[in-house]
């Protein structure tokens, strides 16, 4: 038995995406300008609408293409800024889009009216201009999703339904790339803006295929099977998968995989699981605690079951202290990362846990967390009852924070948890005058 080794690191640094974006920008405004958008624009009204409605278009077409390569899930750029935050992104980006999409929808609309008059707009919009009608369509589908997205729609709707419907949007962009080409100024009279604009596409359309579903297929075609499930607590088990495709697998502590048992009505479905045990060549641990329907039919699986393991993603591990000391902010299931990170540590690391629960029940792994900090000079405390119970109402207040961590300017924190405790916990040692870049943490992105 060995442990896997870790994830290539990202070469990527934030100069090198910043210029990026940058050349990225400057291409598209750049393309625009040269074929007279700017001339347009302050030329006047009567070429000011269809100025507006080129550029506004131009933009949402590039905006929509990043959004498609995030999702794709670049390694490079997982590595460096984690998947949440890529998701953050891609979900900002979907709002920017449908904002530009209605204005270049009533630009447009209004510079066709000027020049064609409404009757004519319609028939033209419905298929009498060659390819409007598939782009009218295609706009639909991709407002429809965009629709479908926004927090008060999305909260009712199963992750599964919402993520079918979301892959609509690639029908949507499909049918609208037609009226880009021929009926954009800045692509139908310049060949070279043309191929640019095409390998675009094709960039995002393999990052998808190559990023998203081949590292889906490689893992179905390389499944785990479940070697055993214990049960650690109330409501809690530890998962544990091995097969021989680990000895070509990487991983490191603190990381998550996507598992998809392939079993009647499991297979379409994926559920994220942090690894609560260093990899090794020996298996995989997953701790896993009931909280739905999903996590509870994997809690289930017997042994033998197949798994599809997707992964590792995650970009907060044990080598983001950096040989600095840790102190470690963790609650619920969430505590999961933190004890296989504490497992890779060196000795005399002297790493700091501060488990927050309302039970005492709630305290998973609490055993082995307490031995792992010892055998690294460090130590444990735990935070147990509600909040209104607590001697001190905010157990990570500044003040709190500080009594219990002497010197916690001086050391990386790592926060693992739900929602409320991630964010009471960063504001706690943000008014700690913790640095910024101290604090690390990755957040649910549904």
């Amino acid at each position: 038995m060995r442990r896997l080794p870790a994830p290539a690191r990202s070469r990527l640094i934030d100069t090198d995406l910043a210029a990026l974006v940058a050349a990225y920008v400057l291409c598209i405004v750049g393309m625009w300008i040269r074929h007279g958008g700017w001339a347009g624009l302050t030329g006047g009204w009567d070429t000011a609408w269809a100025s507006l409605s080129r550029i506004t278009g131009l933009i949402t077409s590039g905006l929509a293409i990043v959004g498609v390569v995030l999702v794709g899930r670049p390694t490079s750029l997982e590595r460096l800024f984690g998947m949440d935050r890529l998701f953050v992104w891609h979900r900002v980006i979907g709002d920017l889009v449908g904002i530009l999409l209605i204005a270049h929808v009533a630009t447009g609309s209004t510079d066709w009216i000027i020049h064609s008059g409404l009757r004519r707009t319609v028939s033209d919009f419905i298929g009498g201009e060659p390819y409007m009608g598939l782009a009218t369509i295609g706009g639909a589908i991709t407002a429809l999703v965009i629709l479908s997205s926004l927090k008060s729609l999305r909260n009712r709707l199963s992750y599964e339904t919402w993520y079918f419907l979301h892959l609509a949007v690639y029908i949507g962009f499909g049918l609208s790339y037609g009226h880009q080409i021929v009926l954009g100024t800045d692509l139908a009279e310049d060949r070279v803006a043309r191929v640019f604009w095409a390998v675009l596409h094709v960039v995002a359309l393999a990052s998808v295929l190559w990023g998203r579903w081949g590292r889906l297929a490689r893992a179905w075609i390389r499944p785990l099977r479940v070697e055993d499930a214990i049960a650690v607590a109330p409501g809690v088990v530890a998962l544990h998968l091995s097969g021989p495709p680990l000895r070509k697998m990487r991983a490191s502590a603190g990381q998550f995989f996507f598992l998809r048992p392939i079993r009647r009505g499991m297979w379409w479905k994926s559920h994220p699981f942090s690894l609560s045990a260093t990899p090794t060549t020996a298996g995989l641990r997953f701790t896993i605690k009931s909280l739905g329907d999903g996590s509870t039919a994997v809690m289930a699986l017997p042994h033998g079951t197949k798994v599809v393991v997707e992964g590792p993603y995650g970009a907060t591990t044990s080598a983001a202290l950096n040989d600095r000391r840790g102190v470690f902010v963790v609650g619920g299931v969430g505590v999961t990362p933190v004890r296989a990170m504490l497992e890779d540590l060196p000795a005399g690391s002297e790493p700091l846990v501060l488990y927050r629960a309302r039970r005492t029940a709630d305290l998973v792994h609490l055993d082995e967390i307490q031995d792992l900090a010892r055998r690294t000079g460090g130590q444990v405390v735990t935070l147990v009852g509600p909040t209104a119970g607590l001697a001190d109402r905010d157990p990570f207040s500044p003040e709190r924070l500080r009594a219990l961590v002497p010197d916690l300017t001086e050391r990386v924190a790592v926060l693992c948890g739900p929602e409320r405790l991630i964010h009471a916990a960063r504001r706690g040692l943000l008014a700690a005058h913790v640095p910024t870049e101290q604090i690390y943490y990755e957040r649910v992105w549904w």
